[in-house]
Protein backbone atom coordinates (compact mmCIF):
# COMPACT_ATOMS: atom_id res chain seq x y z
CA UNK A 1 0.00 0.00 0.00
CA UNK A 2 1.39 3.45 -0.98
CA UNK A 3 1.82 6.31 1.49
CA UNK A 4 -0.92 8.41 -0.12
CA UNK A 5 -3.26 5.39 -0.24
CA UNK A 6 -2.64 4.70 3.47
CA UNK A 7 -3.38 8.35 4.32
CA UNK A 8 -6.65 8.29 2.40
CA UNK A 9 -7.66 4.94 3.90
CA UNK A 10 -6.98 6.15 7.47
CA UNK A 11 -9.07 9.28 6.87
CA UNK A 12 -11.91 7.15 5.48
CA UNK A 13 -11.89 4.89 8.54
CA UNK A 14 -11.83 7.94 10.85
CA UNK A 15 -14.97 9.22 9.08
CA UNK A 16 -16.63 5.83 9.62
CA UNK A 17 -17.08 5.17 5.89
CA UNK A 18 -16.83 1.76 4.26
CA UNK A 19 -15.73 1.39 0.65
CA UNK A 20 -19.39 0.81 -0.25
CA UNK A 21 -20.38 4.06 1.53
CA UNK A 22 -17.63 5.95 -0.31
CA UNK A 23 -18.71 4.48 -3.64
CA UNK A 24 -22.29 5.63 -3.01
CA UNK A 25 -21.23 9.17 -2.02
CA UNK A 26 -18.57 9.81 -4.70
CA UNK A 27 -20.04 7.63 -7.50
CA UNK A 28 -16.50 6.26 -8.07
CA UNK A 29 -16.49 2.49 -8.65
CA UNK A 30 -15.34 0.44 -5.67
CA UNK A 31 -12.52 -1.24 -7.64
CA UNK A 32 -11.04 2.20 -8.42
CA UNK A 33 -11.26 3.20 -4.74
CA UNK A 34 -9.37 0.02 -3.81
CA UNK A 35 -6.76 0.73 -6.50
CA UNK A 36 -6.23 4.26 -5.12
CA UNK A 37 -5.71 2.97 -1.58
CA UNK A 38 -3.24 0.34 -2.83
CA UNK A 39 -1.37 2.87 -4.99
CA UNK A 40 -2.22 0.86 -8.11
CA UNK A 41 -2.85 3.89 -10.32
CA UNK A 42 -2.38 1.82 -13.51
CA UNK A 43 -5.79 0.22 -12.82
CA UNK A 44 -7.57 3.58 -13.30
CA UNK A 45 -8.93 4.60 -16.73
CA UNK A 46 -6.23 7.26 -17.34
CA UNK A 47 -3.79 9.72 -15.77
CA UNK A 48 -6.39 12.51 -15.74
CA UNK A 49 -8.85 10.35 -13.75
CA UNK A 50 -6.15 9.49 -11.20
CA UNK A 51 -5.85 13.10 -10.01
CA UNK A 52 -9.61 13.76 -10.29
CA UNK A 53 -10.53 10.61 -8.28
CA UNK A 54 -7.87 11.27 -5.61
CA UNK A 55 -9.12 14.88 -5.21
CA UNK A 56 -12.76 13.77 -4.86
CA UNK A 57 -11.76 10.97 -2.41
CA UNK A 58 -9.81 13.47 -0.25
CA UNK A 59 -12.62 16.06 -0.20
CA UNK A 60 -15.15 13.40 0.84
CA UNK A 61 -13.11 12.13 3.82
CA UNK A 62 -12.29 15.66 5.03
CA UNK A 63 -8.72 16.09 3.74
CA UNK A 64 -7.34 19.17 1.95
CA UNK A 65 -7.24 17.83 -1.62
CA UNK A 66 -4.99 20.58 -3.01
CA UNK A 67 -2.43 20.14 -0.23
CA UNK A 68 -2.54 16.34 -0.68
CA UNK A 69 -1.98 16.56 -4.45
CA UNK A 70 0.95 18.95 -3.96
CA UNK A 71 2.47 16.75 -1.26
CA UNK A 72 2.39 13.63 -3.43
CA UNK A 73 2.84 15.38 -6.77
CA UNK A 74 5.80 13.14 -7.71
CA UNK A 75 3.82 9.99 -6.82
CA UNK A 76 0.61 10.72 -8.72
CA UNK A 77 0.82 10.40 -12.54
CA UNK A 78 0.63 13.64 -14.49
CA UNK A 79 -1.75 13.96 -17.49
CA UNK A 80 0.34 13.81 -20.67
CA UNK A 81 -0.18 16.51 -23.33
CA UNK A 82 -1.19 15.34 -26.79
CA UNK A 83 1.65 14.96 -29.27
CA UNK A 84 1.81 17.68 -31.93
CA UNK A 85 2.15 16.38 -35.48
CA UNK A 86 3.57 18.93 -37.89
CA UNK A 87 1.62 19.04 -41.17
CA UNK A 88 3.36 17.94 -44.34
CA UNK A 89 4.40 20.33 -47.13
CA UNK A 90 1.52 19.12 -49.36
CA UNK A 91 -1.00 19.76 -46.60
CA UNK A 92 0.36 23.29 -46.09
CA UNK A 93 0.07 24.03 -49.82
CA UNK A 94 -3.49 22.69 -49.96
CA UNK A 95 -4.49 24.74 -46.93
CA UNK A 96 -2.94 27.90 -48.47
CA UNK A 97 -4.85 27.38 -51.74
CA UNK A 98 -8.11 26.87 -49.83
CA UNK A 99 -7.66 30.07 -47.82
CA UNK A 100 -6.81 32.06 -50.98
CA UNK A 101 -9.88 30.73 -52.80
CA UNK A 102 -12.19 31.52 -49.85
CA UNK A 103 -10.76 35.05 -49.62
CA UNK A 104 -11.33 35.67 -53.35
CA UNK A 105 -14.91 34.38 -53.18
CA UNK A 106 -15.67 36.58 -50.15
CA UNK A 107 -14.27 39.70 -51.84
CA UNK A 108 -16.26 38.99 -55.00
CA UNK A 109 -19.52 38.71 -53.01
CA UNK A 110 -18.76 41.92 -51.14
CA UNK A 111 -18.03 43.79 -54.41
CA UNK A 112 -21.33 42.61 -55.87
CA UNK A 113 -23.36 44.13 -53.00
CA UNK A 114 -21.23 47.28 -52.52
CA UNK A 115 -23.41 49.63 -54.66
CA UNK A 116 -26.57 48.57 -52.80
CA UNK A 117 -24.88 49.13 -49.44
CA UNK A 118 -23.80 52.65 -50.45
CA UNK A 119 -27.32 53.59 -51.64
CA UNK A 120 -28.92 52.32 -48.41
CA UNK A 121 -26.40 54.26 -46.31
CA UNK A 122 -27.12 57.50 -48.18
CA UNK A 123 -30.89 57.05 -47.76
CA UNK A 124 -30.49 56.44 -44.01
CA UNK A 125 -28.39 59.61 -43.63
CA UNK A 126 -30.98 61.73 -45.51
CA UNK A 127 -33.89 60.36 -43.43
CA UNK A 128 -31.94 61.04 -40.25
CA UNK A 129 -31.27 64.66 -41.20
CA UNK A 130 -34.95 65.27 -42.06
CA UNK A 131 -36.09 63.69 -38.77
CA UNK A 132 -33.63 65.75 -36.70
CA UNK A 133 -34.78 68.97 -38.45
CA UNK A 134 -38.47 68.16 -37.77
CA UNK A 135 -37.81 67.39 -34.08
CA UNK A 136 -35.87 70.67 -33.71
CA UNK A 137 -38.75 72.74 -35.16
CA UNK A 138 -41.30 71.03 -32.93
CA UNK A 139 -39.26 71.71 -29.78
CA UNK A 140 -38.79 75.38 -30.73
CA UNK A 141 -42.55 75.85 -31.35
CA UNK A 142 -43.38 74.20 -28.02
CA UNK A 143 -40.93 76.49 -26.21
CA UNK A 144 -42.51 79.64 -27.76
CA UNK A 145 -46.03 78.52 -26.78
CA UNK A 146 -44.98 77.79 -23.20
CA UNK A 147 -43.26 81.19 -22.81
CA UNK A 148 -46.31 83.01 -24.18
CA UNK A 149 -48.66 81.14 -21.87
CA UNK A 150 -46.57 81.83 -18.78
CA UNK A 151 -46.54 85.58 -19.51
CA UNK A 152 -50.40 85.79 -19.38
CA UNK A 153 -50.73 84.35 -15.90
CA UNK A 154 -51.69 87.01 -13.28
CA UNK A 155 -49.99 87.43 -9.91
CA UNK A 156 -53.22 86.46 -8.11
CA UNK A 157 -53.40 83.13 -9.94
CA UNK A 158 -49.72 82.54 -9.22
CA UNK A 159 -50.28 83.04 -5.47
CA UNK A 160 -53.26 80.71 -5.45
CA UNK A 161 -51.34 78.05 -7.37
CA UNK A 162 -48.46 78.34 -4.92
CA UNK A 163 -50.82 77.74 -1.97
CA UNK A 164 -52.44 74.76 -3.67
CA UNK A 165 -49.01 73.36 -4.57
CA UNK A 166 -47.87 73.54 -0.95
CA UNK A 167 -51.01 71.71 0.22
CA UNK A 168 -50.63 69.09 -2.52
CA UNK A 169 -46.98 68.52 -1.63
CA UNK A 170 -47.92 67.89 2.00
CA UNK A 171 -50.64 65.44 0.99
CA UNK A 172 -48.29 63.72 -1.50
CA UNK A 173 -45.60 63.34 1.18
CA UNK A 174 -48.13 61.80 3.59
CA UNK A 175 -49.46 59.49 0.85
CA UNK A 176 -45.92 58.47 -0.13
CA UNK A 177 -45.07 57.57 3.48
CA UNK A 178 -48.24 55.47 3.75
CA UNK A 179 -47.45 53.68 0.47
CA UNK A 180 -43.88 52.98 1.56
CA UNK A 181 -45.10 51.57 4.87
CA UNK A 182 -47.67 49.40 3.07
CA UNK A 183 -45.03 48.22 0.55
CA UNK A 184 -42.60 47.41 3.35
CA UNK A 185 -45.29 45.41 5.16
CA UNK A 186 -46.08 43.39 2.01
CA UNK A 187 -42.41 42.68 1.26
CA UNK A 188 -41.75 41.45 4.81
CA UNK A 189 -44.58 38.89 4.68
CA UNK A 190 -43.33 37.10 1.55
CA UNK A 191 -40.75 34.31 2.12
CA UNK A 192 -37.55 34.79 0.13
CA UNK A 193 -34.51 32.50 -0.33
CA UNK A 194 -31.22 34.37 -0.96
CA UNK A 195 -27.80 32.78 -1.64
CA UNK A 196 -24.99 34.43 0.37
CA UNK A 197 -22.02 32.26 -0.68
CA UNK A 198 -21.23 29.11 -2.70
CA UNK A 199 -18.23 26.88 -3.48
CA UNK A 200 -17.90 23.40 -4.97
CA UNK A 201 -18.15 21.90 -1.45
CA UNK A 202 -20.51 24.25 0.42
CA UNK A 203 -23.25 26.86 0.07
CA UNK A 204 -24.98 29.30 2.44
CA UNK A 205 -28.52 30.72 2.11
CA UNK A 206 -30.75 33.13 4.04
CA UNK A 207 -34.48 32.24 4.16
CA UNK A 208 -36.17 35.49 5.23
CA UNK A 209 -39.83 35.92 6.28
CA UNK A 210 -40.09 32.17 6.91
CA UNK A 211 -43.46 30.90 8.22
CA UNK A 212 -43.77 29.26 11.63
CA UNK A 213 -44.12 25.78 10.12
CA UNK A 214 -41.69 24.76 7.36
CA UNK A 215 -41.58 21.62 5.24
CA UNK A 216 -38.55 20.47 3.21
CA UNK A 217 -39.12 18.01 0.33
CA UNK A 218 -36.14 16.17 -1.24
CA UNK A 219 -35.81 13.68 -4.10
CA UNK A 220 -33.22 12.42 -6.58
CA UNK A 221 -33.49 13.36 -10.25
CA UNK A 222 -34.59 10.75 -12.83
CA UNK A 223 -33.44 7.20 -11.95
CA UNK A 224 -30.36 8.24 -9.98
CA UNK A 225 -29.80 8.17 -6.21
CA UNK A 226 -28.28 10.57 -3.70
CA UNK A 227 -27.27 10.14 -0.07
CA UNK A 228 -28.54 13.03 2.12
CA UNK A 229 -28.53 13.98 5.82
CA UNK A 230 -30.59 16.87 7.29
CA UNK A 231 -29.63 18.52 10.61
CA UNK A 232 -31.66 21.17 12.50
CA UNK A 233 -30.49 22.88 15.69
CA UNK A 234 -27.50 20.54 15.95
CA UNK A 235 -29.70 17.40 15.79
CA UNK A 236 -29.94 15.09 12.76
CA UNK A 237 -33.64 14.86 11.86
CA UNK A 238 -33.32 12.64 8.76
CA UNK A 239 -30.70 10.75 6.76
CA UNK A 240 -30.86 8.17 4.01
CA UNK A 241 -30.54 7.51 0.28
CA UNK A 242 -32.95 9.47 -1.89
CA UNK A 243 -34.77 7.89 -4.82
CA UNK A 244 -37.03 9.57 -7.38
CA UNK A 245 -39.96 9.44 -4.90
CA UNK A 246 -40.19 12.67 -2.81
CA UNK A 247 -39.10 12.57 0.85
CA UNK A 248 -40.99 15.08 3.06
CA UNK A 249 -39.15 16.42 6.14
CA UNK A 250 -40.74 18.73 8.74
CA UNK A 251 -38.39 21.39 10.10
CA UNK A 252 -38.98 21.69 13.89
CA UNK A 253 -40.80 24.84 15.01
CA UNK A 254 -38.47 27.55 16.31
CA UNK A 255 -35.53 26.39 14.14
CA UNK A 256 -33.27 29.30 13.13
CA UNK A 257 -31.01 27.29 10.79
CA UNK A 258 -30.75 23.83 9.23
CA UNK A 259 -28.10 21.98 7.19
CA UNK A 260 -28.38 19.66 4.17
CA UNK A 261 -25.36 17.42 3.53
CA UNK A 262 -25.48 15.55 0.22
CA UNK A 263 -23.08 13.19 -1.48
CA UNK A 264 -24.50 13.95 -4.93
CA UNK A 265 -25.51 17.62 -5.09
CA UNK A 266 -26.05 17.61 -8.87
CA UNK A 267 -28.80 14.97 -8.57
CA UNK A 268 -30.43 16.26 -5.34
CA UNK A 269 -33.62 18.29 -5.90
CA UNK A 270 -35.23 20.30 -3.09
CA UNK A 271 -38.36 22.31 -2.30
CA UNK A 272 -39.16 24.35 0.80
CA UNK A 273 -42.82 25.10 1.50
CA UNK A 274 -43.69 24.12 -2.08
CA UNK A 275 -41.11 26.42 -3.74
CA UNK A 276 -38.14 25.04 -5.71
CA UNK A 277 -34.86 25.38 -3.82
CA UNK A 278 -31.77 25.11 -6.10
CA UNK A 279 -28.82 23.66 -4.14
CA UNK A 280 -26.40 24.90 -6.85
CA UNK A 281 -27.78 28.36 -7.86
CA UNK A 282 -24.52 29.59 -9.43
CA UNK A 283 -23.80 26.31 -11.30
CA UNK A 284 -20.36 25.90 -9.69
CA UNK A 285 -20.77 22.10 -9.62
CA UNK A 286 -19.51 19.64 -7.00
CA UNK A 287 -20.78 16.27 -5.78
CA UNK A 288 -20.26 16.30 -2.00
CA UNK A 289 -21.79 19.50 -0.61
CA UNK A 290 -22.92 21.04 2.69
CA UNK A 291 -25.79 23.53 2.39
CA UNK A 292 -26.57 25.79 5.39
CA UNK A 293 -29.88 27.72 5.53
CA UNK A 294 -30.35 30.52 8.09
CA UNK A 295 -34.03 31.39 8.71
CA UNK A 296 -35.75 34.53 9.96
CA UNK A 297 -39.48 34.36 10.70
CA UNK A 298 -42.14 36.58 9.11
CA UNK A 299 -43.14 37.86 12.57
CA UNK A 300 -39.63 39.16 13.28
CA UNK A 301 -39.41 40.80 9.84
CA UNK A 302 -42.84 42.46 10.28
CA UNK A 303 -41.78 43.87 13.65
CA UNK A 304 -38.62 45.34 12.12
CA UNK A 305 -40.60 46.82 9.20
CA UNK A 306 -43.14 48.40 11.59
CA UNK A 307 -40.35 50.00 13.63
CA UNK A 308 -38.76 51.36 10.43
CA UNK A 309 -42.12 52.77 9.25
CA UNK A 310 -42.77 54.46 12.61
CA UNK A 311 -39.32 56.04 12.56
CA UNK A 312 -39.97 57.34 9.01
CA UNK A 313 -43.33 58.87 10.01
CA UNK A 314 -41.83 60.63 13.02
CA UNK A 315 -39.05 62.06 10.85
CA UNK A 316 -41.59 63.38 8.31
CA UNK A 317 -43.66 65.06 11.04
Amino acid sequence: MSEIGQKLRDARIDKGYTLDDLQQITKIQKRYLIAIEEGNFEALPGDFYVRAFVKQYADTVGLDSEQLLNEFNDTIPQPQPQEYIEPTEDENKADTRTRTRNHDNGFARFSRYLPTIIIVAVVVVIVGVIYAFAIGNRDRNKSVIQESSSMTVSSESSSKASSQSSSSSSQAASSSSAKKASSAKKSTTKPKMTVTSETTTSAAFTYSNAPTNNTLVLHASDTKTAWVAVTAGGTQIWQGTLQSAPQSITIPSGTTSFTIQTGNAENTKAKINGKNFNLDPNNVGGFVKTITVTMTTAAASSSAAASSSQATTQTSN
